[in-house]
Formats: structure tokens, C-alpha cells, sequence
């Protein structure tokens, strides 16, 4: 074939015509001996096959859906039901009944008296302790002794005592925080050289019993202190001591002086006891002054 021969070109496929059965095509036979094997995704194929499919412009087929447990919501209404028809029975059964009455009240009833009780005798002063804690100090203070010179007798501020101590605002400060309550004094002069004093001091302890611990304090530094003897318990008491002079007191331009100490208590009533003198005191001097104190209380 030359050059110049024109190569006819491929036709379109040929189209069946309608209504002509379509040429199946071959189909090849097993070779003998071998066993036919199926052909793929034939299940798959067969189960859709059996489906309604709805084809191109037709409705689509309703699916039916599927009924709920009418088992279940009959049995759960039943037993609500139940337990109402119950409980409405049971309280029209109540409601019928009788009232049950009460049982009556053990034991009979207490006679109530008519008019005002027998009012109580009042104690005598020395089993009333109102009457000395609450009472005029002035009053319950050692009267002055025959023979002696009475120097004063009065109340003392919480001002005065604190002065009658070394740091006076360290004391005020003290006193005043731990209910300092009242105080009264007594002076005499029994010789032109001996001066007695006793004091009533009184704290509240209401809140806290601060009267033992300042009493107990009081008697430590008398201990320590080199112009009283030792102490000697003042009997009687429970906690009550008495000091004798020890050591004279030395202040320049001044003779020689001694002093002597008791301290007691009743309650909280402190009973102070102080002799000043120019000889040195005994210790019995002063446990007779505060005794005599102790008995008025």
C-alpha cells in the first residue's frame, strides 16, 4: 500500500436497534476435569435482587414502623394503680374506725399550797458570809484597844493602796485589772513608840478566785524580805502567817526602826496586819492583833 492511500477510519459501534434481542455473548465452557467456580458477590447480588428498589420518577415504598412493648407499659400502669387503690383503702378503713382513747396519767395530781411559804429564819451574823463580804468593812474592823491612841480609821482608794508599795503604777495596774474591789484602815498607837495598823482589802472573784494567789504572792516576798524573821503559820488558818522584826530599817537622818508583818484571809477579805515600832516586835505580838481581826470576820 503506497503512501497516498487513504486509511479508513474507525466507525462508531454499532447500535442494536430496538426491540432485538441482544447477542449474548459467548460464554466459555469449563475445560473438562475442572469444577466450576461461583460466580462473585452472588449472595450479595441475590439479597438485593429480592429488595423493592424504586426505579428513576416512582414514589418511594413506606416502611412500616415497628410497635413499641405494650407489655411493659401495661404491667408499670398496673402497679401505679396498685398502689393507689391500697393506699386510698387503707385510709378509708382508718377513717372508719373508732378513736382509740388515750390511757389516762399515772399518779394523781400534786396539791399545790395556798398563799406564801413560811419565810426562813435570817442566820445569825457569824453564819451569814453576805453579811461580811457584803458588809461595811469600817464596821468590821478591830475596835481600838483600851489605852491605845487612835490615829485614823477610814476607806482607802485603789490609788492610796497602790502607793503604799514600791512601784506604784505597776500595783495600780494590777489591782485595777483583777477587780480590785475596796479597803479600810485602821491606825493606832499603843506606846509613844509603837504604831499598829490593819487593813481589810477586798477583790472580787466572781470570774476567778484571785485572792489566794495574791495572798500566796504577798507571803513569798515577805520570805525574802532581810527585816522580817521567818514566818510562822498563824493558827487557825489555813494559809495565815505572821513575821517577827528581823533586821532594823537604816534610813539616814532617821533612828533605827523595826517592823513586823501578819497576813491572813477570810473569803476574799484579806486581813493585813503591820506593827511599826522603834524596839523589834515578837511574833506573838502580831498573831493576837490578827486573831482578834480573824474572830470580827
Amino acid at each position: 500500500m503506497s503512501q497516498d492511500t487513504p486509511v479508513p477510519e474507525p466507525g462508531p459501534d454499532p447500535v442494536p436497534e430496538p426491540g432485538a434481542d441482544p447477542v449474548p455473548e459467548p460464554v466459555s465452557e469449563p475445560a473438562p476435569g475442572t469444577v466450576p467456580q461461583p460466580e462473585p458477590h452472588s449472595e450479595a447480588v441475590s439479597e438485593l435482587a429480592s429488595e423493592p428498589v424504586a426505579g428513576p420518577g416512582s414514589e418511594p415504598v413506606p416502611v412500616r414502623p415497628r410497635r413499641g412493648g405494650r407489655t411493659t407499659l401495661l404491667i408499670a400502669s398496673a402497679a401505679v394503680l396498685g398502689v393507689l387503690a391500697g393506699g386510698g383503702l387503707g385510709y378509708r378503713i382508718q377513717q372508719q374506725r373508732t378513736p382509740t382513747p388515750l390511757p389516762p396519767l399515772t399518779g394523781s395530781v400534786l396539791a399545790q399550797p395556798k398563799g406564801a411559804g413560811v419565810a426562813p429564819k435570817e442566820l445569825p451574823v457569824s453564819q451569814d458570809r453576805a453579811a461580811i463580804y457584803d458588809g461595811d468593812l469600817l464596821k468590821l474592823l478591830s475596835p481600838t484597844p483600851k489605852g491605845a491612841k487612835e490615829l485614823g480609821r477610814d476607806w482607802e482608794s485603789l490609788a492610796d493602796y497602790s502607793d503604799r508599795y514600791e512601784k506604784p503604777a505597776g500595783a495600780f495596774e494590777d489591782f485595777a485589772a483583777n477587780d480590785f474591789r475596796r479597803a479600810a484602815v485602821a491606825t493606832w498607837s499603843q506606846s509613844r513608840t509603837t504604831v499598829v495598823a490593819i487593813e481589810l482589802v477586798q477583790f472580787r472573784d466572781d470570774a476567778a478566785p484571785y485572792t489566794p494567789g495574791w495572798l500566796s504572792g504577798q507571803e513569798l516576798d515577805r520570805d525574802d524580805d532581810k527585816e522580817l524573821a521567818d514566818s510562822v503559820d498563824l493558827p487557825g488558818t489555813m494559809d495565815g502567817k505572821v513575821w517577827a522584826s528581823g533586821l532594823p530599817h537604816h534610813e539616814s537622818g532617821y533612828v533605827d526602826s523595826y517592823y513586823a508583818s501578819g497576813l491572813a484571809r477570810v473569803g476574799d477579805i484579806v486581813v493585813e496586819v503591820t506593827c511599826f515600832s522603834a524596839k523589834p516586835v515578837k511574833a506573838a505580838t502580831v498573831a493576837a492583833l490578827a486573831t482578834k481581826q480573824l474572830e470580827r470576820l
